[in-house]
C-alpha cells in the first residue's frame, strides 16, 4: 500500500532534484516557481500536485474532493496568494461549459427544449447565441480555481524525464513494485540538457509535436507551419536530431497521402532518419526520376544506415535499371534451411504445438527473441548502465536514452571489447551471466525478459551454445540494436545426444519474414545451426 502523501513526496523529489541538477539553467520565472510551491502550506501543495496531474486547468471547488486536504478553499486561496492559482471564474464561455455537465447546463441555461442535442451540439448553441448573461449564471454556480505556473512545471518534468510524454505516474508503478530498474548515477555531468539553448529547442520540440496532434492534418498549409517551427537540427545534440528527423518524416509520410510527393521529397531530404532514404528513392520513382533514384540506392549501399536500407535496396534495384533498360543485376537469391512436418492440430498455438513434438528428441524451449538477447544482456549489463554523460537523468529508465542508436556501440566500443575477450574462456563467460541473473533478477534491462529465461534454459544455453556461437549472435545484435534484436528463432532444442538448434516455426499459409531471413542468412555464413519448420496438420494431409 502506498502512503497517503505518496504523491507529495514524488513530486518534491522530482522538484528538488531539478533545482539542484539544473540550477543555473532555469530561468527567473521556474526559480520564483520552485520557490513559491515549496513556500505554500502542505495542503496547497496536495491541492496543485493533484490538479496538475488532471488534464484541465480549470477546476469547479465543489467538485474536488481529497480527504487529505482539509479546506480546498484555504488551499486555493493559498496557492492565489503565491500567484500560483486564480479563484476568479473564467470569462470564456468555453472553458466554463467544460466544468459542467450537460445536465446542469441545460438546468442552469433554462435549455429544456435542446435535450435531445449532444453534448457538443449544445455547446455550440450556448456559444453562438452570445448571451452575457449564461456567462454570470455559470460562473456564479459555483467557486473556481484555475492553476498558474503550468508552463514551469513543465520544464521541471522535462528536466527530470527527457521528455513530455512521462509523468508522475512512474513514481506510482515503481512504488508499488511494478518495475524495479537499475541504479545508475545522475548528476550534472549525467543530465540531458547541458545548456539553456539545448533546453529551449527540446521545448520548442515538443510544442510542434502537440499543435501536430491537435491540427486538421489533411491541411497542406497547416503541415508545413508545424514543419517551419521545429528546432534546427543541432550536431552536438543527436537526441534533439533524431526527434527533430522523426517529426519530419512523419510530416513528409502525410503530404505524400496527400498526394503532394514533390513536397514529401523535400521534406525527406532534410532528414537522415530511416526510413527517409527508402522514401526518397519510391519518391523519385513516382516522379520518374529513375537516374535520381539509382544513384540514391548506390549511395546507400556504401553508407547503409540498418539492414532493412540494404534489403530495400537489393529489391528496387531490378526495377530501376528495368526502367532504365539497365542489364539485369545478377542476383543470388538465399533460401534457408527447411523442412516439412505434419502434426496434429490443437487449440494451442503452433509453436508450442511444435515444441512438444520436439521434447521427444531432447530438451525443447519456446524462447524466440528472450534467449539470445537475454544472454547479452546479462553479459553486457554493467555496459548497459554504465555512467556515460547524457544517456540517464532519472530513475525510471530501463535503458540508457542512446540504448537504440549507434552511438550507443560507439560510446562503449572499448568496454565492450575488453569484455568480450572473456568469451575465449566459457568459464568466465558462464560465471559472469550467472552472478548477473542471480543479483539482478526481476530488474529492468532492455534485453532481458525474465519471464522467458528459466534457470533450466539458461544452464543448458550455456552448456551447448560454444563460446564462439555466442559472440557471433552478439556482434550481430550490438551492430543495429534496434532492429537485429527481432527476427531470432521461435524454439531451441538441445537434442539429448549433445549440441544445440534454432528452429523456426511456420504455420500453415505463414512465410519467412524479411528480418528473419536476415537472421538465417547470417546463421548460414556462419555455420550456426537452424532450421525453418513449414507445419501441416494431419487433417489437412488426410483430405489431400
Amino acid at each position: 500500500m502506498l502512503e497517503e502523501d505518496y504523491y507529495l513526496a514524488n513530486f518534491r523529489s522530482l522538484v528538488d532534484f531539478v533545482g539542484k541538477t539544473y540550477h543555473g539553467l532555469l530561468s527567473d520565472a521556474e526559480v520564483r516557481w520552485q520557490r513559491a510551491i515549496l513556500g505554500v502550506p502542505e495542503s496547497a501543495q496536495r491541492l496543485y500536485v493533484r490538479l496538475s496531474n488532471r488534464r484541465a486547468t480549470v477546476f469547479r471547488v465543489s467538485k474536488l474532493k481529497y480527504p487529505e486536504i482539509d479546506s480546498i478553499a484555504n488551499a486555493s486561496l493559498a496557492l492565489e496568494n503565491s500567484h500560483l492559482a486564480q479563484t476568479a471564474p473564467p470569462d470564456d464561455i468555453g472553458l466554463l461549459l467544460v466544468a459542467f455537465t450537460k445536465p446542469e447546463i441545460i438546468k442552469l441555461l433554462d435549455l429544456k427544449n435542446h435535450r435531445q442535442l449532444s453534448r457538443s451540439d449544445l455547446e455550440d448553441v450556448v456559444i453562438e447565441r452570445q448571451q452575457v448573461t449564461d456567462i454570470d449564471i455559470l460562473q456564479q454556480a459555483d467557486q473556481w480555481i484555475t492553476l498558474a505556473g503550468l508552463e514551469q512545471y513543465t520544464v521541471f518534468k522535462l528536466c527530470f524525464f527527457g521528455n513530455c510524454y512521462q509523468d508522475m505516474s512512474e513514481f506510482v508503478l515503481r512504488d508499488l513494485g511494478v518495475f524495479e530498474y537499475e541504479q545508475y548515477r545522475i548528476d550534472k555531468h549525467s543530465r540531458v540538457f547541458q545548456s539553456r539553448a539545448q533546453l529551449d529547442a527540446h521545448l520548442q520540440y515538443f510544442a510542434c509535436a502537440d499543435v501536430f496532434s491537435e491540427i486538421d492534418q489533411t491541411q497542406v498549409a497547416l503541415l508545413h507551419e508545424v514543419h517551419r517551427s521545429l528546432p534546427d537540427r543541432n550536431p552536438n545534440d543527436p537526441h534533439l536530431t533524431r526527434r527533430v528527423d522523426r517529426m519530419r518524416n512523419t510530416i513528409a509520410r502525410q503530404l505524400e497521402r496527400l498526394g503532394e510527393p514533390e513536397q514529401a521529397l523535400a521534406l525527406y531530404q532534410l532528414s537522415e532518419k530511416p526510413p527517409s532514404r527508402e522514401r526518397q528513392v519510391r519518391l523519385l520513382m513516382k516522379l520518374s526520376q529513375f537516374k535520381d533514384a539509382l544513384t540514391l540506392c548506390e549511395q546507400i549501399k556504401l553508407t547503409p544506415m540498418a539492414d532493412e536500407e540494404l534489403q530495400f535496396v537489393d529489391t528496387i534495384t531490378p526495377k530501376l535499371y528495368k526502367q532504365l533498360d539497365f542489364p539485369a543485376p545478377r542476383k543470388t537469391n538465399f533460401r534457408p534451411s527447411t523442412t516439412k512436418l505434419t502434426l496434429t492440430q490443437s487449440d494451442a498455438r503452433v509453436e508450442f504445438i511444435a515444441k512438444d513434438f520436439y521434447a521427444q528428441f531432447g530438451e525443447c524451449f519456446y524462447v524466440e527473441n528472450a534467449l539470445i538477447n537475454g544472454v547479452l544482456g546479462l553479459f553486457i549489463w554493467d555496459i548497459i548502465f554504465a555512467p556515460v554523460d547524457g544517456v540517464f537523468y532519472n530513475p525510471f529508465q530501463s535503458a540508457p536514452a542512446d540504448f537504440y542508436e549507434q552511438e550507443f556501440f560507439e560510446k562503449r566500443s572499448s568496454l565492450l571489447k575488453q569484455r568480450f575477450k572473456e568469451l575465449e574462456d566459457p568459464l568466465h563467460f558462464s560465471a559472469r551471466v550467472w552472478e548477473c541473473y542471480e543479483h539482478r533478477q526481476g530488474v529492468m534491462n532492455p534485453l532481458v525478459n525474465w519471464h522467458y529465461l528459466s534457470e533450466e534454459l539458461l544452464s543448458l544455453a550455456l552448456i551447448r551454445i560454444p563460446a564462439m556461437d555466442w559472440k557471433i549472435l552478439f556482434q550481430r545484435i550490438l551492430k543495429d540494436l534496434r532492429n537485429h534484436t527481432s527476427g531470432l528463432p521461435d524454439l531451441i532444442l538441445f537434442p539429448t545426444d549433445g549440441s544445440y538448434e534454432m528452429i523456426e516455426i511456420k504455420g500453415p499459409g505463414d512465410a519467412v519474414q524479411k528480418n528473419q531471413r536476415r537472421w538465417m542468412e547470417y546463421f548460414s555464413k556462419h555455420r550456426i545451426p537452424y532450421r525453418v519448420v513449414h507445419i501441416r496438420w494431419a487433417s489437412q494431409t488426410t483430405s489431400a
